[in-house]
């Protein structure tokens, strides 16, 4: 993606599906889904079931156009025991995304299992592992002209193509009850283990650095923040992070940047079980209003009891 800077609306395609292990899934609610991006944060929040609804540059050809559900669970709220005070000592969770972007179409599919150990009065050390199943379908019918010259996508013009993928992650995390800081590997075998038809050239590991902190400015007014660092030697640095005032323990509003790339504007209301969040994406590249605006709009419910309200119910 970096040599596509400026681009034509006729090769748009071509921005959303490259292949050889080009494209990135982006996410401005990461925050809330912090366990797809590392193992060791499942239900960092309690017992949830959340989703995203990602329309990214709504309106153009072949722009991305992501869902991702999560189901997580603390055993200490499954069973009633096994807390230690911040969040349980064993979670796990399912994750599943669908992407499509231009003649591509993923499917992934991911099993995290956590466990936490206290080291010291007010912190937790959290060890994570997660398997992944990701299937990749290529419509050749769809291919842009430049994608039709690429010699490793010109044999599947006019046809199909299908390729799954096996691999793991591997995360681990400092938890406090106001703050979180966590490293991550995903893709940890480079995608080694894989059927089906070869028009990937393998996905790379991917870093991730995560950190969020949270706390009260007022009695009435919280602040939180969130960071997402991403290192993945095929693509630039991704670095990202939001701010969002808490009010009244019902309402937030902030703002989120995605460095060289967008800023988006969010709002959100809590209940007792429910919350509900909208982000607003601008891009900040280069020749913006081609392309577009973002929506993504989030839904989470708190499974086992009433969700902790206010500015430590949120991250």
């Amino acid at each position: 993606m970096k040599r596509i800077l400026i681009i034509l609306i006729v090769l748009f395609p071509l921005v959303l599906g490259m292949a050889h292990a080009q494209s990135r899934k982006y996410i401005s609610h990461f925050s809330n889904f912090k366990s797809y991006y590392n193992p060791s944060l499942v239900a960092h929040g309690g017992s949830v079931a959340q989703s995203i609804v990602r329309n990214q540059w709504g309106g153009l050809p072949g722009a991305p156009k992501t869902i991702l559900g999560s189901v997580e669970g603390d055993f200490s709220q499954l069973r009633k025991l096994d807390s230690i005070g911040i969040v349980g000592r064993n979670a796990a969770g399912l994750v599943v995304l669908f992407d499509q972007h231009g003649p591509f179409s993923e499917t992934e599919i991911l099993l995290n299992y956590t466990n936490r150990i206290r080291i010291t009065e007010n912190h937790m050390l959290g060890l994570g592992i997660g398997m992944k199943y990701l299937n990749t379908e290529l419509d050749g019918t769809k291919l842009s002209p430049e994608q039709e010259n690429d010699p490793g996508l010109s044999r599947y013009m006019g046809g199909f193509a299908e390729s799954k993928v096996f691999d793991f992650n591997l995360g681990i995390s400092l938890i406090n009850k106001q703050y979180y800081l966590s490293y991550s590997l995903q893709n940890v075998s480079g995608a080694e283990i894989s059927s089906g038809d070869d028009f990937y050239e393998g996905r790379a590991p991917i870093s991730n650095l995560q950190a969020g902190f949270r706390g009260m400015l007022s009695p009435n007014v919280g602040l939180v923040g969130n960071m997402l660092y991403r290192m993945q030697k095929d693509l630039p640095f991704h670095q990202e992070f939001n701010v969002k005032a808490v009010m009244m323990e019902k309402v937030w509003l902030g703002v989120g940047h995605r460095v060289d790339y967008a800023t988006n504007l969010q709002a959100g209301f809590m209940f007792d079980r429910f919350r509900v969040g909208y982000v607003y994406e601008m891009s900040t590249k280069r020749n913006s209003k081609m392309y577009g605006s973002t929506h993504e709009f989030m839904v989470s419910f708190s499974l086992f009891e009433k969700g902790k309200q206010g500015v430590m119910g949120i991250w």
